[in-house]
C-alpha cells in the first residue's frame, strides 16, 4: 500500500497556525495563573476551543481538491462551465454520532443485481455496512422540471487524446502527447486468483441518488440526496461488486456512510475508512470510488445516456488524479495508465458508453492504492435503472480486463 509523502502547502500552513495558536493560548493561561485569574474550567474550556480550531486549521489537503465538486464537465476543460451548474445544496448539519450499519447483501429488500447471478458467487463478494433505509418518494410527485438525456460523444481539441477506444481529456499542464504515449502502457497492478478481495468499491459521497421513473421530469424539491441504497450510488456499487463478483473477481463493498448529515470533509472520512479497509485486506490491489455527476442547462437537469443492446443506459466518466508538483500523488502515471486501460476496455464492449476520461489536478485519496480512480455513473437526472444497467455493463467489461490482464 502506498503512502501520501506530502500532504501539501496548506496542511503545513494549517499545522503552523495551530502551534502558534497553542503558543498563545498557553501563554495566556499561564499570565492568568500569575495572576491568580485562572480556573480548572477556564483551562478546560480553553482547551477545547484550542482543540476545535486546530481541528479546523489543520484540514488536510484532499478536502480543498473537490470538495464541493460534484458537476464535472464533458466540455473543454474549466473550472465551472457556464453551461453545467451543480445542483445539489450542500448544507452543514450536526455531527452524527455513530455510523448504522450492518453486515448484510440485501439491500432495502430490492432486486439490485443481475437476474442470473449464480448463487456461488457469495464466496467472492463481501458487503459490509449497507444501510437498509427506504425512501418515500410519494412526496416527490411535481413536474415542475424538466429533464433532458443528453448523449456526450466524442470530443476535440489540443488538450484531447484519443485512444484506441474512447478519449482522454486533459486538464493538466503536461504535454497531450506525453499523456498519450503513457496511456499506452501497461499498468504495474496485479491481480491474483483468489477468494480474498482485490477490488473495493466505497462511496464517499454516499448519498448520491437518482431519479426514478422522471418520465422527462423531476420534481424541484428533490434534492438527489438519499440515504436509501437502492435509489443511492450504493445500489449503482452493489450491481457493480454483484457483476465483478459473478465474473470471478473477488470485490469488498463498502456502503459506509460519509456524506451525512455533514458533507464537508467526506473525503477525509472515507480516507480514514479505506486506510482501515486495506490494512484488515491487503489483498485489495484496485479502489472504485463511485459517485454520480450533477449535469445542468439552466433549471433542466442533463441526463447522459447511451443506447446499449437496445437498452438505455447512463454513460460513464472516470476521473484520474495528476500530482500537482507537491508529490501528493507519486504514482500517477501508473494510475494513469491502469484508467486508459479501463476506459479502453469499457468502451470497447459498449460503443458510447463512456464520456473523456478526465485528467486534471484531482486527489481523491487516489494515493492510497496501486490502483485508485473516481467513477462518475450517471448523473442525478438519470433513471436508476439506466444507471443499474450500466453499473452491470461496466462491470462485465472490468472483469473480463482483469481477468485476461497477464494474457
Amino acid at each position: 500500500m502506498r503512502g501520501n509523502k506530502n500532504k501539501g502547502i496548506v496542511k503545513v500552513l494549517g499545522i503552523g497556525l495551530t502551534a502558534a495558536v497553542l503558543s498563545f493560548t498557553l501563554t495566556g493561561v499561564a499570565e492568568n495563573a500569575v495572576t491568580g485569574a485562572v480556573s480548572g474550567k477556564s483551562v478546560s474550556d480553553g482547551l477545547r476551543q484550542l482543540t476545535a480550531l486546530s481541528v479546523m486549521l489543520a484540514v488536510p489537503v484532499n478536502e480543498f481538491d473537490g470538495r464541493d465538486e460534484d458537476t464535472v464537465s464533458s466540455e473543454p476543460c474549466t473550472e465551472k462551465p457556464d453551461n453545467e451548474t451543480k445542483t445539489e445544496k450542500q448544507e452543514q448539519k450536526a455531527p452524527a454520532t455513530d455510523n448504522p450499519s450492518s453486515s448484510t447483501q440485501d439491500i432495502s429488500g430490492e432486486t439490485l443485481v443481475p437476474v442470473d447471478a449464480p448463487a456461488d458467487v457469495k464466496t467472492r463478494l463481501i458487503s459490509v455496512n449497507i444501510r437498509k433505509d427506504k425512501d418515500d418518494l410519494t412526496q416527490y410527485t411535481a413536474k415542475d422540471g424538466t429533464v433532458k438525456e443528453k448523449h456526450y460523444g466524442k470530443i476535440g481539441g489540443d488538450n484531447v487524446i484519443d485512444l484506441e477506444n474512447g478519449q482522454i481529456r486533459n486538464c493538466t499542464k503536461l504535454p497531450s502527447e506525453l499523456i498519450g504515449a503513457e496511456a499506452e502502457k501497461k499498468p504495474s497492478v496485479t491481480l491474483s486468483d483468489s477468494n480474498e478481495p482485490q477490488v473495493l468499491i466505497i462511496h464517499t459521497h454516499t448519498t448520491e441518488s437518482y431519479e426514478r421513473d422522471s418520465d422527462g421530469y423531476y420534481d424541484t424539491d428533490y434534492d438527489g440526496r438519499s440515504l436509501c441504497p437502492a435509489n443511492s450510488v450504493v445500489g449503482v456499487g452493489a450491481v457493480l461488486a454483484q457483476t465483478l463478483a459473478d465474473n470471478g473477481i473477488s470485490t469488498l463493498h463498502d456502503g459506509t456512510v460519509f456524506d451525512d448529515p455533514v458533507y464537508n470533509y467526506s473525503y477525509s472520512r472515507s480516507r480514514e475508512r479505506t486506510e482501515e479497509l486495506l490494512k484488515e485486506y491487503p489483498s485489495i490491489k484496485i479502489v472504485l470510488d463511485i459517485h454520480r455527476d450533477g449535469i445542468a442547462d439552466g433549471d433542466v437537469r442533463i441526463a447522459p445516456v447511451a443506447e446499449i443492446n437496445g437498452r438505455k443506459a447512463a454513460q460513464i466518466m472516470i476521473i484520474c488524479g495528476c500530482d500537482d508538483g507537491t508529490d501528493i500523488l507519486p504514482d500517477y502515471m501508473d494510475n494513469l495508465r491502469f484508467a486508459s486501460y479501463l476506459q479502453n476496455a469499457i468502451e470497447k464492449d459498449n460503443k458510447g458508453i463512456t464520456r473523456p476520461m478526465l485528467f486534471d489536478y484531482r486527489f481523491y485519496n487516489q494515493d492510497l492504492a496501486e490502483a485508485s480512480l473516481v467513477i462518475e455513473f450517471g448523473a442525478l437526472a438519470n433513471d436508476i435503472e439506466q444507471v443499474r444497467y450500466s453499473a452491470e455493463l461496466a462491470g462485465r467489461s472490468i472483469a473480463n480486463l482483469l481477468k485476461n490482464y497477464e494474457q
